[in-house]
C-alpha cells in the first residue's frame, strides 16, 4: 500500500510538471510580456515576450531576480522613454504599484517607440502578476500625424531580430 502511495504521488508530480511545462511554453507563444513574482517580489516566471521587450538575458531571467533588479536593469539598458531625471521617481511608483497590488493599468512608453500597457495583478499566495500588453497601435493613432516619420523611424525591433537571426545560425 505504501509503494502504490509512492508510485501514485510520483505519478502526480510528472503530470503536474509537465502541464507546467505545457504552460510555460504556451506563455513564451504570446506578445504579452508575462512575469510572476512570489510574494517577495523575486521573479518565479519571465516570458520571452518580457525578455524581447527589456533586453533580458536568458541567464537574467532564469536567475530569478528580485523586481527591482528588473527595474534597475531596464534603467541601465534605456528601455523606457523618460528623461533621466524622472527615472528614480519611476521606478519609485512602479515599485510602490507592486507592493500594494495596484492594478491600476499604466502605459509605459520604451525608447524603441512601442507603448506597453502594464496592470499588476495580485495573486492568492502574495505573489504578482506583471503583463505588459503591447497597445502601440491603440495609443499611437492618436499621435500628432506630422510625428509619424519619428514613429515609424523607431518601429524596427533589433532586438526580435537578432534572436531570430541567432536561430537561424
Amino acid at each position: 500500500m505504501l509503494r502504490q502511495k509512492w508510485v501514485d504521488a510520483f505519478a502526480w508530480e510528472k503530470k503536474h510538471h509537465a502541464t507546467a511545462e505545457r504552460l510555460s511554453a504556451a506563455l513564451d507563444q504570446v506578445d504579452i510580456g508575462i512575469v510572476l513574482l512570489d510574494s517577495d517580489t523575486r521573479a518565479e516566471f519571465i516570458n520571452r515576450a518580457f525578455r524581447d521587450y527589456f533586453a533580458l538575458s536568458d541567464e537574467q531571467a532564469d536567475s530569478k531576480p528580485p523586481f527591482i533588479a528588473l527595474m534597475y536593469h531596464g534603467r541601465d539598458t534605456g528601455a523606457w522613454q523618460l528623461p533621466e531625471d524622472e527615472l528614480g521617481a519611476f521606478i519609485a511608483k512602479r515599485t510602490e504599484m507592486i507592493r500594494t497590488g495596484d492594478s491600476t493599468p499604466v502605459n509605459i512608453d520604451l525608447a524603441d517607440g512601442q507603448v506597453l500597457r502594464f496592470i499588476c495583478t495580485a495573486l492568492p499566495d502574495g505573489g504578482r502578476m506583471l503583463s505588459y500588453t503591447p497597445v502601440t497601435d491603440l495609443v499611437r493613432h492618436t499621435d500628432d500625424p506630422a510625428s509619424a516619420d519619428y514613429y515609424r523611424a523607431l518601429r524596427g525591433n533589433y532586438r526580435i531580430l537578432a534572436r531570430h537571426l541567432g536561430a537561424a545560425e
